[in-house]
C-alpha cells in the first residue's frame, strides 16, 4: 500500500492544485492528516473509501476525512484533470472561529461517519464549484503570501455553505446524514489519529496501545512497517511540524511553543528543531518575518 505522509503543505497549513493534468494512469492507496476536497474536471475511474466503490467521471466531487484510507484508480487516456485542496484539520477551527455555526457543522462532518463521500454533481452544482476553484486559484496568485491563509478560509466558508445547502443537505432532524454503523478503523490510521489528538502531551506507547486495544509490540511493528519510521519519530515530526505553525504567532515564546507541542524541555525542543530544519526556532521565526 502506498502511504503519503509527506505533503508539501503551503505555510504548513494547506495544499492547493488547480486543474492539474495527469497524462499517465493514477492509482494509489493513501491517507493524510488533512481534509481533502477533490473535484474531477476530466477523467474516468473508480474511488474506494469505507469499503465502497464509486465511479469517477467529470463533475465528481470527493470529500475525504483526515486519516481516512482511500484508493483511487484513474484510467488514462483520456487525460485526468483535477482540482484539489487539502487542509490540515488542526487549523480548520482556527480559520473559522469567527463563524461558530459553520465551524460546528464542519466539526460534525469530520467527527461522524458519512453516508456518502463521493458526489456526482448536477451541471449547476458542478459549474458553481468550478467557478469557486477558479476564484481561489486567481486570488491565491494575486494576493500577498500573508493573506493567502485568509483566502483559503473564505473559500471554505463558501464551499461548506453551498455544500450543506445544495449538495449534502441536513436531514429532517436538522443534523447531517451520517452512517449509523461506524466501520472498523485501520490500525495505522487509528494510531496516526490518536497521535494527532495527543501529541501535545507526554504519553507512552503502552498508553496509546491500551486505548486502541492492541498490544504495544504489534502497534510498534506495524507502524514502522507501513510508515517507515517509529512511533516516536513520527510523533516528534508531528510536534516539530506544529511548532512551525506556532512560531508565526509572535505572542508565544519559544518555551511556550515547546510546552504546547509536547516537548518537556525547551533545550531538547531547540535541538530537535535545529536537527530537522537546519536552524533554531528563533532563527526560523526571524526568517519567516522577512
Amino acid at each position: 500500500m502506498k502511504i503519503h505522509h509527506s505533503i508539501p503543505w503551503r505555510d504548513n497549513l494547506y495544499l492547493f492544485n488547480y486543474r492539474s493534468v495527469h497524462t499517465e494512469p493514477v492509482e494509489y492507496f493513501h491517507y493524510h492528516e488533512g481534509l481533502e476536497i477533490l473535484y474531477i474536471h476530466e477523467g474516468a475511474g473508480r474511488y474506494i473509501v469505507n469499503n465502497q466503490t464509486y465511479s469517477l467521471k467529470p463533475g465528481t466531487l470527493v470529500l475525504i476525512k483526515p486519516f481516512q484510507i482511500h484508493h483511487i484508480n484513474v484510467i488514462v487516456p483520456p487525460n485526468y484533470i483535477r482540482s484539489l485542496l487539502k487542509i490540515k484539520a488542526s487549523v480548520i477551527e482556527r480559520f473559522l472561529t469567527a463563524l461558530p455555526q459553520l465551524t460546528t457543522a464542519v466539526s460534525q462532518l469530520l467527527e461522524h461517519p458519512w453516508s456518502n463521500q463521493v458526489f456526482h454533481l448536477s451541471s449547476k452544482n458542478a459549474l458553481y464549484l468550478e467557478n469557486q476553484f477558479l476564484q481561489l486559484h486567481e486570488m491565491l496568485a494575486s494576493v500577498p503570501t500573508k493573506v493567502q491563509k485568509e483566502v483559503v478560509a473564505l473559500f471554505l466558508f463558501h464551499f461548506f455553505t453551498y455544500f450543506n445547502s445544495h449538495i449534502y443537505p441536513p436531514d429532517c432532524s436538522g443534523g447531517f446524514k451520517y452512517h449509523t454503523a461506524a466501520g472498523s478503523i485501520e490500525p495505522v490510521g487509528a494510531m496516526v489519529r490518536w497521535i494527532a489528538k495527543h501529541y501535545h502531551l507526554s504519553f507512552t506507547i503502552n498508553e496509546m496501545a491500551a486505548e486502541l486495544h492492541f498490544s504495544p509490540s504489534y502497534l510498534s511493528k506495524l507502524f514502522k512497517e507501513q510508515m517507515g519510521m517509529t512511533i516516536i519519530e513520527y510523533t516528534n515530526n508531528k510536534r516539530l511540524d506544529e511548532a512551525r505553525t506556532l512560531l508565526s504567532l509572535p505572542t508565544l515564546t519559544i518555551e511556550d511553543i515547546s510546552k504546547q507541542t509536547g516537548f518537556n524541555y525547551p533545550s531538547y525542543f531547540i535541538a530537535m528543531f535545529k536537527k530537522k530544519y537546519g536552524m533554531t526556532p528563533l532563527q526560523y521565526r526571524m526568517q519567516t518575518k522577512l
